[in-house]
C-alpha cells in the first residue's frame, strides 16, 4: 500500500535513509566518517520527531513493512523528486517503481506539466531507474556541495507520459 507518511514511520524512515544513503553513496564518495559517523539514524529520527513537518510531502510504501520512501516538493509548475530511497534488501522487488508511479500519477492529478530530480553522476544504478522510468538527462549539472562529484538534472515532461484520465 503507498501511503502518506506518519509519525509512527519516523524510525522507519530515517532507517532506510542512512542504510540507503551508505549503500547507494558510499562507493562514490569513498567517506567513511561520513557514512558511519556523520550518517546516524538516531539523529536523523530526532530530526523528524523534532519536526514533524517534515513528513507533509512524504509517501511510504508499506505492506505491512515500511520498505521504502519518496519525498517530493511541487514547484512552479511540476513536482521536484527530492529523496526516494528503498531499504536495501527490498531492492529490485519494485518498491520504487511503485512510488514513483503512485507520485507520477498524483501529479499528473494535480495537473503538473513536469516532474524533475538531481541525481549524482556517477550513482549509475539510480540514473538507469529513472531511464526505464521515462526521465531523461535535462543538460543541467551541478557540483555536489563540499565534494568533487557532479549531480544531474533529470526531468520528465507528464504529457508524453500521462494523457488526460490515464496514469
Amino acid at each position: 500500500m503507498i501511503r502518506k507518511a506518519q509519525t509512527e514511520d519516523i524510525s522507519r524512515i530515517a532507517e532506510i535513509f542512512v542504510f540507503g544513503k551508505r549503500t547507494a553513496y558510499r562507493d562514490i564518495f569513498k567517506n567513511d566518517d561520513f557514512s558511519f559517523n556523520e550518517l546516524q539514524v538516531v539523529p536523523l529520527y530526532q530530526l523528524y520527531l523534532d519536526n514533524p513537518s517534515l513528513l507533509r510531502n512524504m509517501t511510504v510504501y508499506d505492506d505491512g513493512i515500511v520498505k521504502g520512501v519518496i519525498n517530493t516538493e511541487y514547484i512552479e509548475n511540476g513536482l521536484e523528486i527530492c529523496e526516494l530511497y528503498v531499504e536495501p534488501f527490498f531492492r529490485g522487488h519494485g518498491v520504487g517503481s511503485e512510488l514513483l508511479r503512485h507520485v507520477l500519477s498524483e501529479a499528473n492529478a494535480e495537473k503538473a506539466d513536469k516532474v524533475g530530480l538531481w541525481v549524482i553522476k556517477d550513482n549509475l544504478p539510480a540514473r538507469k531507474f529513472y531511464e526505464r522510468h521515462g526521465f531523461h538527462a535535462a543538460g543541467e549539472t551541478r557540483p555536489v556541495e563540499g565534494t568533487q562529484k557532479t549531480e544531474m538534472r533529470y526531468s520528465m515532461c507528464l504529457s508524453r507520459v500521462y494523457h488526460a484520465g490515464t496514469a
